[in-house]
Order: structure tokens, then C-alpha cells, then sequence
């Protein structure tokens, strides 16, 4: 009697193995849904590097220029944002990132007019403060570039 044989014959495709073939296609899809997120993510990326900043920094005006006041004295700064919406100003603490005064609450700004504001720090402590703008339409809040104050 001849010896038997103990291989077996091995699909050598997915067409020949149902099982295999079954397995593969959620792979396939998942493969697929990863590349249209990253896909997605990018454009996404793209369109939020391309927006505009919302309040703009080359339009500041504020004195005294050199950001630096005692206790004692005032600062006066405008600036002018890109969009229009209700708007809430704020001076806020660098290290705690608290604000220590509301200029303004809820006004209404538009596209490129410009809003001045003037912040007397009686009572503030040492330290610096910058200036917090947030948009109410957009639920966004970004820091005024180029206005900062440092009591001394």
C-alpha cells in the first residue's frame, strides 16, 4: 500500500477560498474610509490655513507705544476685525489667562471699521495683559496681535 500523502491541496486565491475572500472585503473598505478621512483631514486643514485672521494685527493703534504703564496710567488701542459679528472685549491676565476687565460687551462690529477702546489698569497687579476679542456668531475668541501691557 502506498504511503499516504499528508499535504492537502492549498487555494493559492481568494477565488478559491470562500473564507478568505470573505475577510478580505471589510479590510478593503476599511482601508478605503481611511484614506477618504485623510483625504478630508487635509482639505479641511487647507481651508482653516487659508481663513483669514479674525482680528487684524497691522491695523492696531495703541498708545503709549511702549506697552509699558505704572499702575497709575492708561493705555488707548484700536484695532478693526475681518467679520461681523457681536463682539465682547476683554483685557486678560498672560499667566492666568483670566480676564481683569470687560471694555465691551456684546457691541457690534464690522468688517474693517475700526473700534477703539481705552483700558485704565487702577488695581491691576504686576504683570502683562493682552486683549481678548470673542465672536459670538462664530464661538470663537483670539488675542488682539501687537497689544500687550506690562504694569510695572
Amino acid at each position: 500500500m502506498p504511503p499516504r500523502s499528508l499535504s492537502r491541496s492549498v487555494p493559492t486565491t481568494t477565488a478559491e477560498d470562500p473564507e478568505r475572500a470573505i475577510g478580505a472585503r471589510p479590510a478593503r473598505i476599511v482601508l478605503a474610509l481611511l484614506a477618504l478621512a485623510a483625504a478630508v483631514a487635509l482639505l479641511a486643514a487647507q481651508h482653516l490655513k487659508d481663513r483669514p485672521p479674525l482680528v487684524d494685527g497691522t491695523g492696531v493703534v495703541w498708545h503709549p507705544a511702549t506697552g509699558k504703564l505704572a499702575a497709575s496710567q492708561s493705555a488707548t488701542f484700536s484695532f478693526y476685525t475681518r467679520y461681523t459679528d457681536r463682539i465682547t472685549v476683554s483685557v486678560v491676565s498672560e499667566r492666568t489667562g483670566q480676564p481683569v476687565a470687560v471694555l465691551a460687551r456684546a457691541i457690534t462690529a464690522r468688517p474693517f471699521h475700526r473700534l477703539s477702546f481705552h483700558w485704565a489698569p487702577s488695581g491691576a497687579r504686576p504683570g502683562t495683559y493682552d486683549v481678548s476679542v470673542h465672536f459670538d456668531r462664530l464661538d470663537r475668541t483670539t488675542i488682539v496681535p501687537a497689544v500687550s501691557f506690562t504694569i510695572r
